[in-house]
């Protein structure tokens, strides 16, 4: 963790230097200074990482940097606005006189940056020192042997017998026959979380019994992978007892093992690798036609040459059956079933990690079977784990885990311990959790491509960490799109353990679950536990309440607070937390960069005056609290890049037409009911760093100001007329990615509509669209080559004019058609081949539905299909039957003739009948 810190502190000065130099005069050289030396301190702790010297006095250093780090940040940001702000605006005779008496108190802020960047010189320059030092020092002989054991704790060997094997049968043979066909690739790579089985499924193929005639050898990697070993090792393997090994160097040994192999069936396990790097070394030994599997927790390793084949959790049967083969487990015919209710629980909180079951039923193994003993393992797993008689067996968890961790690179170490602000079992909106790591300045600069975003390096971060196996992706459930393929995240329990312990380790960021701390009836309160009141950076309050919670106490307490998060994290929406004007004392936490209160209650509706001088503020969140007005002052929070407005859907906010002097903005989310204050528009033109735009209004926003916003990649528009409906589609900002757009009661029956519409259908851009009681006679579209090429979500709802389905199924990206109450014409037809991409279907209200066909290679990925109140079909199509990714069918409020023929039909099964 220790060099995360300087690459934060690195991204914040690059940031800094860029835009305010100009205003820093004599000042630059010494922050050039400080620059300078704070790389040569990221080289220093990028090396500490990677050789896991991890020693108190490196820790040390490391949190004397974190101070120092937000110390030069705070100094120069506080400048650079108080400058800026008295340069705005002179254009009076009378500004200018004003601005010499401005010059004289310019000069003593130069004079105070100028001594205090010094001191940071100073102070970075002896940290520097010292912590050369430290990593110049020899490891003493203790270290030496610490190293040692821990290599030798984690070597595998492939004559090891795995006494508790469950599943994984079809995983050997398939294995098996890749390893014996030569037309398969000969690089097979296993891989998945740590704890999974790799290493076991990889020694049941090796042990194989058709594999026996193989000439064979099995090598583990360690992180601190050394070459020579290796194939020291290996050669020995290979060759008689009696061969000289003594004296060759790497050359010589990677010659001999590739000799040895030329021309033979053989098979090289290389267990546990961990950088592409090893294996690009490695390989160089091996011939072309050789078998290799490789075992590792990162997808990425040898990811051009190898066949992945990636580990599954253990189904609840399987986990079932290894709980009882690791505790011993042999009960009577009549107290199986008693057994094997507490045993599936136990299964289901492991998640199907086999290694977490292993340890679980090591505990129950060593205690007397009786159904009082599994109990209160069942209740009590956590605390058995970490502070009862499991201790040992976490240990062995958490070591596993650890070297996960370890092995991640100093960029991706931040990202995943933020993680820890989340509790278990939640998923993690992803857009939200990127726009997080950008404010925290976790996402480096250095890391874009030419036509990349910050938001782009966020989500590969967040993909390698899924390929390393640290995360897990959730598929979007409502569509995907070319940019956006996963909507959430979320951790494996003992992946949550790990993250959150080695948070709390590192003082990086402190969790509160609000439930735990509640107190007073019948008005309850959150009283936040003197712990917490300690030394803390980042403060995570989770909530999900029966009731709301009157206040929070001992929020005042707590200094240099710079990020505060207060999450809802259930379905209790009617409870809110109160947050009174005095909780936070923002007079403690100037500095604060992340400021989050979803679903909070403020006193009187009103924003706490004191956010508004919160100058460091990156993130500012309302979502779904009851604020009813924003202040004027709201434009001073000069370094605010996210801000997000989407206050209760039952309030109307007030807003101040100022959004558009926040020239730093880069992703702006408003309530989709706001009133201007003393103007009749929103003004956007000016936001020249602006990305996210959601959601906008053709009656409140000033529409023909989104072309000119020129970093725009992402819109959320809803348009009432269709002079705003042609500027939406005709923005030709090639950088604009995603075009998401509700038409609203507009009449589009004329020629000249019709084509303003068609032609609008050809932006690339257009991701999503609605249609509300517009006017649409004349049928709707008239499909031409390259209409809707990236559009996912259709819907049309209460429109009048004929809908014609044979175009819209054209449509080569439509994920998602919603139809309701809109006119078809004689029979519905999908004609074979249509609709290539549609999971979801939802015909609603449809009164002149009477027949639908659906021909043969229609709809080959629908999944989902809703009918609701479609009183005149009588059957659904027989074309459905062919369709094999169909799920389900939710039919509600149909004909009863309807309802009995569905009832004769194959697919049955798939119904769900809606009341």
């Amino acid at each position: 963790m220790a060099e995360s810190f300087a690459n934060v502190f690195l991204e914040i000065l690059r940031e800094l230097l860029v835009e305010e130099t100009k205003f820093l005069l004599s000042v630059g050289g010494d922050v050039d200074k400080v620059e300078g030396d704070l790389r040569s301190m990221h080289a220093l702790l990028i090396k500490a990482d990677r050789d896991k010297r991890d020693s108190p006095t490196l820790k040390l250093y490391t949190s004397q940097l974190k101070d120092l780090a937000f110390k030069a940040e705070n100094l120069l940001e506080t400048y650079a606005v108080e400058v800026q702000s008295k340069r705005e605006g002179w254009k009076s005779l009378k500004d200018k006189l004003q601005r010499y008496i401005c010059i004289i108190c310019e000069c003593y802020s130069v004079h105070q940056v100028g001594n205090e960047a010094r001191d940071i010189i100073s102070t970075l320059a002896d940290l520097t020192s010292k912590l050369e030092s430290e990593l110049g020092q020899e490891c003493s002989s203790l270290m030496k042997q610490d190293d040692e054991r821990n290599r030798l704790l984690r070597q595998t060997y492939a004559h090891e017998v795995e006494p508790h094997f469950v599943g994984m049968e079809r995983d050997i043979e398939l294995l098996v026959s890749m390893v014996k066909d030569v037309k398969r690739p000969r690089v097979v790579k296993i891989y998945g979380m740590g704890g999974l089985g790799k290493t076991t499924l990889a020694r049941k193929v090796y042990n194989h019994r058709d594999l026996q005639s193989y000439a064979r050898a099995w090598v583990c990697i360690t992180q601190q992978f050394q070459p020579k070993p290796v194939f020291v090792n290996m050669l020995k393997q290979l060759c008689s007892s009696n061969v000289k090994i003594d004296g060759l160097d790497v050359d010589d040994l990677v010659r001999r093992i590739h000799g040895l192999l030329g021309g033979r069936e053989c098979l090289i396990v290389i267990d546990d690798i961990w950088e592409d790097v090893h294996w690009e070394i490695i390989k160089n030994a091996l011939p072309v036609d050789c078998n290799v599997i490789l075992t590792t927790r990162s997808g990425n390793i040898a990811n051009q040459q190898s066949e992945p084949h990636k580990l599954k959790f253990l189904t609840e049967d399987e986990g079932w059956a290894l709980l009882q083969k690791v505790a011993d487990f042999s009960p009577v015919d009549e107290d199986l079933k008693l057994f094997e209710h507490i045993g599936r629980e136990i299964v289901s909180k492991c998640e199907g990690l086999p290694l977490s079951i292993c340890v679980i039923g090591g505990i129950l193994h060593q205690k007397e079977h009786t159904l009082l003993e599994w109990k209160k393992v069942n209740m009590n797993m956590e605390s058995y784990l970490r502070h009862g008689e499991g201790v040992e067996e976490y240990r062995r968890v958490k070591q596993v885990l650890e070297l996960s961790y370890d092995a991640l690179p100093y960029y991706l170490k931040p990202c995943f311990l933020y993680l820890a602000c989340f509790p278990e079992d939640h998923k993690i909106d992803t857009e939200r959790l990127y726009l997080l790591w950008m404010a925290e300045g976790f996402i480096s600069y250095q890391d874009k491509g030419p036509n990349e975003t910050l938001k782009d390096v966020a989500q590969r971060y967040l993909t390698e960490l899924a390929m390393r196996c640290m995360v897990q992706l959730h598929k979007s459930q409502v569509y995907s799109t070319l940019h956006k393929n996963f909507d959430s995240c979320g951790l494996h329990d003992l992946m949550h353990d790990l993250c959150s312990s080695k948070a709390e380790e590192e003082k990086f960021v402190k969790r509160i679950d609000a439930s735990k701390y509640l107190c007073g009836i019948p008005s309850p309160r959150l009283a936040l536990p003197p712990s917490v009141r300690n030394s803390i950076s980042r403060l995570a309050i989770n909530y999900d309440l029966e009731k709301s919670a009157s206040s929070i106490n001992g929020l005042e307490e707590l200094n240099h607070l710079r990020s505060f998060m207060l999450l809802r994290k259930g379905s209790f929406l009617g409870s809110q937390i109160v947050l009174k004007e005095n909780s936070i004392n923002f007079e403690k936490s100037k500095c604060l960069r992340i400021f989050v209160v979803e679903g909070c209650e403020f006193e009187g509706g009103m924003l706490p005056s004191k956010v508004s001088e919160l100058i460091h503020l990156r993130y500012l969140s309302l979502m779904l609290s009851n604020v009813r007005e924003l202040p004027k002052s709201i434009c001073s929070m000069t370094y605010l890049q996210i801000l997000d407005l989407r206050v209760s859907p039952l309030i109307v906010l007030r807003l101040p037409n100022v959004i558009w002097k926040m020239k730093r903005l880069k992703h702006l989310f408003l309530s989709r009911r706001i009133e201007l204050i003393g103007e009749e528009k929103l003004r956007l033109e000016g936001l020249e760093e602006l990305e996210t735009l959601e959601s906008i209004s053709s009656e409140t926003t000033c529409i023909e100001d989104i072309p000119k916003l020129v970093s725009l990649q992402s819109v959320y528009v809803r348009v009432y007329d269709v002079e705003s409906l042609s500027i939406v589609l005709s923005n030709k900002n090639s950088q604009l990615r995603e075009t998401h757009l509700v038409v609203e009661s507009c009449d589009l029956s004329s020629q000249k509509n019709r084509e303003v519409l068609n032609e609008g259908l050809m932006s690339p851009s257009l991701v999503t669209m609605w249609f509300f009681k517009c006017n649409m006679s004349g049928n709707f579209p008239y499909y031409k080559q390259g209409m809707c090429q990236n559009l996912v979500y259709l819907g049309l709802f209460d429109c009048e004019g004929v809908v014609e389905v044979m175009g819209i199924g054209k449509y080569p990206m439509l994920q998602r058609l919603e139809l309701r109450k809109v006119e078809m014409r004689g029979t519905l037809i999908f004609l074979s081949n249509s609709f290539p991409q549609l999971k979801k279907l939802y015909l609603s209200d449809m009164q002149d539905l009477k027949k639908w066909e659906v021909e043969e290679r229609a709809l080959s990925k629908l999944t989902f299909l809703s009918i609701d109140s479609c009183c005149n079909l009588k059957k659904l199509p027989d074309g459905l039957r062919l369709i094999s990714t169909l799920q389900e069918i939710k039919i509600r409020s149909m004909s009863s003739e309807f309802m009995e023929r569905v009832k004769e039909e194959d697919y049955a099964p798939f119904v769900k009948i809606m009341r």
